[in-house]
């Protein structure tokens, strides 16, 4: 992946992500002003103060209608395109029932002599920006602890999704490996830069598959509300089950009605997610691959592979 020399940040920046031990915090999602971030900015701005106006109307969503969908108001918005007029009911509606923005129409007329918003370019954009930032971060990380790799290195960073484990290829010296890996798994590491891999990845990577990504969700929100690792446990009659004989599945449908973050949409949760446990118990763990992703590494830089 090629990085887009314009998000260049400063040595000082790299200072920022050394935490009080002295480790760089790698992080897969960095804060940046995208396109969307900026449209939403002016929208709200704009929005807020005609909302303020539509409020010295007796009937505000009346009048709001009036402007934009009744041709014979005085107050009908001519000036406006059909896709403009459309643009900006939907948001003043959405202001005059909220009181405030959450709804955006990027083809508001504000944005008529813009180029057209592309959230593609976005979104390729973003990916570039967090794999600068990622790479700033590992060499912090590496710098701190005194972590030199030689020019040329040519290394492959290859991470178990079940334990965030990771292991490092590509080098014969052993104690310049032993010491990667020694760095790298510490505190959450490993499992940053494992969702990094996986928000940066192309459509057509073989790295991922249909089946090992739904895998690597299921046994991620078993672990996320029970504890529990899917791939420690026994399969006894075509269930999952704790050294105790205690079914997986009943724990988790028990703790997603505990926790008030989840009770609303446990029946929805415990449907989804019953449905794959029961093939996979089924099946056995290891009738699907686990999701195991790897990245290359040199000259500072990471890379996509495969």
């Amino acid at each position: 992946m090629n990085i887009n020399t314009s998000y260049t940040a400063s040595a000082s920046n790299n200072l920022n992500q050394i935490d009080s031990k002295g480790q760089s915090a790698i992080k897969n999602t960095n804060e940046v002003m995208t396109e969307s971030d900026r449209r939403m900015k002016i929208l709200d701005e704009k929005y807020e103060k005609i909302n303020e106006q539509n409020k010295r109307f007796k009937d505000p969503q009346d009048h709001i209608y009036n402007k934009y969908r009744n041709p014979y108001s005085s107050y009908f918005r001519s000036d406006l395109t059909q896709f403009e007029r459309e643009a900006a009911y939907t948001m003043e509606m959405s202001w005059a029932r909220n009181n405030k923005g959450g709804q955006y129409d990027f083809n508001d007329a504000i944005f008529r002599n813009e180029k057209r918003y592309d959230p593609t370019h976005e979104s390729v954009e973003k990916k570039l920006f967090n794999r600068q930032k990622v790479n700033e971060q590992l060499q912090a990380l590496f710098s701190s602890n005194g972590l030199t790799i030689p020019k040329n290195t040519n290394l492959t960073f290859t991470i178990d999704p079940n334990n965030f484990k990771l292991v490092v290829s590509g080098s014969t010296d052993k104690s310049l490996v032993k010491q990667i890996e020694d760095i790298l798994n510490t505190s959450n590491n490993t499992r940053e830069l494992f969702f990094h891999i996986m928000k940066s990845r192309n459509d057509d990577s073989t790295q991922f598959t249909p089946d090992s990504l739904a895998k690597f969700h299921l046994v991620n929100q078993i672990k996320t509300v029970t504890g529990y690792n899917l791939k420690d446990l026994s399969i006894v009659n075509g269930q999952f089950v704790t050294d105790n004989g205690t079914n997986i599945f009943d724990i988790y449908k028990e703790e997603l009605l505990k926790n008030p973050y989840t009770a609303e949409n446990a029946r929805i949760a415990a449907s989804h997610y019953g449905a794959q446990l029961f093939d996979l118990a089924k099946n056995g763990f290891d009738s699907i691959p686990d999701l195991v992703l790897s990245i290359g590494y040199e000259n500072g830089s990471l890379y996509d592979i495969g």
